[in-house]
């Protein structure tokens, strides 16, 4: 048997049934729903899913699309001043629940703007208090003058006038409730579900940029624009997905190597 939870065991009449059990978790189901997704025939229903509604497991070949996808990416600084196309992002959210999480917990929440004057409302607080700062020679902890001032210089050429947000008209965050023993198991979770949606934004055609950067400004220099952003103040925040449409397309991709970084064990031959 393959639940998780060990609560699904074979009746006396032969079919599969569901054990009493204390509450989800730890303690019983895991509502990982993978006893609707194995059934060959479909022949099981669980929390009000059936699985004609489910999605067919890939075709063989998703392996080198995949691939192509990974090799492919990068990090897009400039983009058009236009809105994407709702329904690709309805998309990708809706394929974002199933993003994997610790313990299938699901507490991880995302907060996605994807209207570019509200970006830019949002922007030009936060700008305004990051070059107030640094006026001052104040940065954030990732930051010092030397890298401030190269990434002022950058304005002028990949930034397209902005080292914050990189002209992305949209925002994606994944934050989570830190607490207690769970509380690194969460900030994976909210690094995982940005690599998700950063792969799947590609895989629609958009470009993406992850920052660290602009998530530190909101975080120490401008209070008032991470408001806006309605996220608790309790709420792990560290990277951020710029997207959009990108304004450069690339023909083909990079030819990166990690040579003597990677470790592998492989099978002796006999």
């Amino acid at each position: 048997m393959l639940c998780s939870g060990m609560v699904i065991e074979f009746g006396q009449d032969g079919y599969p049934e569901m054990k009493p059990f204390e509450r989800y978790g730890w303690r019983g189901c895991w509502r990982c729903e993978h006893c609707l997704a194995v059934c060959p025939v479909g022949a099981i229903s669980i929390f009000d899913k059936k699985p004609e509604n489910s999605l067919l497991p890939p075709p063989a070949e998703m392996g080198d699309y995949m691939e192509r996808l990974v090799v492919n990416r990068r990090s897009c600084r400039r983009y058009l001043d236009k809105n994407v196309d709702p329904k690709i992002t309805s998309q990708i959210i809706s394929a974002m629940a199933a993003a994997p999480t610790g313990g299938n917990c699901g507490w991880t929440e995302y907060t996605i703007i994807d209207d570019k004057e509200r970006v830019k409302q949002i922007w030009n607080v936060a700008y305004s208090d990051m070059e107030s700062a640094a006026k001052q020679h104040i940065y954030t902890s990732s930051f010092s003058d030397f890298y401030y001032t190269k990434m002022k210089q950058s304005e002028k050429t990949v930034r397209k006038d902005d080292l914050l947000f990189c002209g992305a008209p949209h925002l994606f965050i994944a934050h989570e409730k830190c607490t207690g023993k769970w509380t690194e198991d969460s900030k994976v979770n909210c690094n995982i579900a940005t690599a998700y949606f950063e792969l799947l934004a590609n895989a629609f055609g958009l470009g993406t940029i992850i920052m660290s950067y602009s998530a530190d400004v909101l975080q120490e220099l401008s209070p008032k624009a991470r408001a806006m952003l309605d996220i608790p103040q309790d709420h792990y925040m560290n990277l951020i997905v710029g997207f959009g449409y990108s304004e450069i397309e690339y023909a083909r991709g990079v030819q990166k190597e990690k040579g003597n970084k990677v470790h592998r064990y492989m099978q002796e031959k006999k």
